[in-house]
Formats: C-alpha cells, sequence, structure tokens
C-alpha cells in the first residue's frame, strides 16, 4: 500500500490532508513525539530550580543509576538514555568535566570504555529525582490517573521493545 503523500507544487496546492487520510501510525508517532516534545518543555522550564538542569543529563544519570556498579557500555547508554551517539558523547564530555560520571577502561576490551556515575553524579541524581517527579506529577496526574499511567508505560514499553513485565522480551 502506498501511503506516500503527493508532492504539492505551489503554483498547484492539490489535496488537503487531513486526519482521516492520515495513517494511524502516523497520528501515533506525531502524538508520542508531541507528548515527549511537552514534557521536556516542562522539565527545562523548571531546569533553574533542578541540580541537573537538562533532562538528557538526568536521563543519562538515572541510566547509570539502574546499572549494577552504575556503568554502562557507552552504546548501551546512548540506546537507555535515547540519545545518538554524537549527543552522548557531548553529554558524557559535559557530565565528565562536571564531574557527574567517569569513563572507565573496560577490562575485556582496551578500546572500550564504561560511563560510570560517580559519587558526586549520584548525589546530584538524588537531588533532581524529587524535582523531576514534582514536574511531572504537576503535567501528567492532571491528565491520566494511576492505571492509565501503568497501561500507557506497558504499551510504550511493548513500542520500544523493551523487556516485558514478566522477564520475556517483546516478540519482533
Amino acid at each position: 500500500m502506498n501511503t506516500a503523500l503527493p508532492p504539492r507544487s505551489p503554483a498547484a496546492p492539490g489535496p488537503s490532508t487531513s486526519a482521516s487520510t492520515i495513517p494511524g501510525s502516523i497520528r501515533l508517532w506525531q502524538a508520542v513525539a508531541a507528548a515527549h516534545a511537552a514534557l521536556t518543555l516542562e522539565l527545562e522550564a523548571d531546569g533553574g530550580a533542578c541540580p541537573v538542569l537538562a533532562a538528557d543529563a538526568f536521563a543519562v544519570l538515572l541510566s547509570l543509576a539502574d546499572e549494577p556498579g552504575h556503568q554502562l557500555r557507552m552504546h548501551e547508554l546512548a540506546e537507555r538514555s535515547h540519545l545518538t551517539p554524537s549527543g552522548l558523547t557531548r553529554r558524557v564530555d559535559r557530565l565528565e568535566a562536571d564531574g557527574l560520571l567517569a569513563r572507565v577502561g573496560c577490562p575485556g576490551d582496551r578500546r572500550g570504555a564504561f560511563a560510570q556515575l560517580t559519587p558526586r553524579g549520584l548525589d546530584e541524581l538524588r537531588r533532581a529525582l524529587p524535582h523531576h517527579s514534582a514536574v511531572l506529577e504537576r503535567y501528567v496526574a492532571p491528565r491520566l490517573d494511576d492505571a492509565e499511567v501503568d497501561g500507557l508505560i506497558a504499551l510504550l514499553g511493548d513500542l520500544a521493545g523493551s523487556p516485558r513485565r514478566d522477564g520475556e522480551p517483546t516478540p519482533r
């Protein structure tokens, strides 16, 4: 099935595109992207009150905090924090300069490196968690009840290919 939109030229505007002609999967992508952008803006708007200012820094530190030894290989950290490899490198450079994480050599691979949360990074994350939680509660709680939040987490986790709650990987 061809779902490509016809090209439009300035001289001939062509048919309008309404919500009914856009596939549901595209509308879903737009809604998820818009929700992510709105949540990020909410977090960044209050950023001055937060010890870890940027949402992407928070995502990196939180990803490391959840791991044994508070460390991950760089490619794993990019996946978990949802940053591009180059975006992650820039963010890790800044976090390392701020003393919030360190690059640690990988014993089995001389070229490989881990990003490891430092004690200072863990302290900053602990200070940032209440702020991020409060901002998200203010934004989400009026819109979704607890059951809807749990359902959305499960659905988005499945879409992202994350492990299911029972520990079984999502089939592809």
